[in-house]
């Protein structure tokens, strides 16, 4: 291999790679050159996961606990009836539950590039993390196509007729001197997309500091799903093409190696476990390893 060809397999590694918080910040200073440049809309988004293998999708999609939505949910629910008052939409009890750790079809991301590189490094120290981007414009809870997708969570059916029946009964679908044969139609195409990106209500302390939006995950749709209306899940990295937008990567590496001294960085400008995870157990973990008190002693 010429020197010139090893030059530029180094320029691309080097293009996909995060060595440090530097190289982080130098790269978003290139890509908003490129989103101003090229009039690109959106918000740039992040999300860190500790272990590039990892599939990109919701908690809800994993383990075969999709079959279990609706039953999660209303368990919760008669569990804790006063938590969910009926004042709450769909989607804020989903955010609620995503909070307090039950697996739904949301799946979190951030503003701040910072905390998705501290998530990206916190664990698995033997594995390379990831750091992936998004450009979305940002709805807001109230949108209709949040709502649509928001009360996927708490449909059960197991016909077209069920999925129809359901959204008419929602009112998020007039029925109205319309046939059947058009509801599916209208319903498809709303669900074409398979996530919607919502802005988060600011309404605990964990989502402020993490500048958390979130995704909401929808179905699978397609000429190879003729059952669609029945719970399915997707990962989301066959979906994604490997650029963002042009000159944007989608996917970032952090190598194995550097994830420590990363952290460290990361501390020293407070971004670190007392940061992102206000709850006291925090505060107490962080302060813990700081002295590198062994759990137990």
């Amino acid at each position: 291999m010429s020197d010139y060809n090893e030059y530029k397999l180094e320029a691309l590694e080097e293009e996909f790679l995060i060595l440090n918080v530097s190289d982080l910040l130098k790269k978003l200073s290139q890509y908003n050159h490129i989103i101003t440049d090229n009039g690109v809309q959106g918000t740039l988004l992040f999300r860190g996961q500790s272990d590039a293998s990892y599939s990109v999708d919701a908690s809800i999609f994993r383990k075969g606990l999709i079959t279990k939505e609706t039953a999660l949910i209303n368990d919760l629910i008669l569990q804790e009836p006063l938590e969910f008052g009926n004042h709450m939409t769909d989607f804020e009890q989903l955010v609620k539950m995503q909070h307090y750790g039950l697996p739904t079809r949301l799946m979190d991301l951030t503003t701040n590039p910072l905390v998705a590189l501290y998530f990206a490094c916190s664990e698995h120290k033997d594995k390379n993390g990831e750091l992936i981007l998004f450009i979305e414009s940002l709805q807001r809870p109230t949108q209709k196509e949040v709502k649509m997708f928001a009360a996927l969570a708490e449909y059960d059916g197991k016909s077209e007729g069920n999925f129809v029946d359901y959204f008419v009964k929602k009112r998020l679908i007039e029925s109205e001197l319309t046939s059947f044969e058009e509801l599916i139609l209208r319903l498809k195409n709303q669900f074409q997309n398979k996530y919607v990106p919502v802005v988060a209500p600011k309404n605990n302390e964990r989502i402020r500091r993490q500048n958390g939006v979130f995704l909401i995950l929808g179905i699978n749709i397609d000429a190879e799903n003729p059952k669609y209306y029945l719970k399915n899940t997707f990962d989301l990295k066959k979906e994604l093409t490997e650029y963002v937008a042009e000159g944007i990567p989608r996917y970032l590496t952090i190598p194995a190696s550097e994830k420590q001294s990363i952290l460290s960085e990361l501390d020293r400008i407070g971004i670190n476990e007392a940061f992102v995870y206000p709850e006291l157990e925090h505060q107490a973990s962080y302060i813990k390893n700081r002295h590198h008190v062994l759990a137990g002693e």
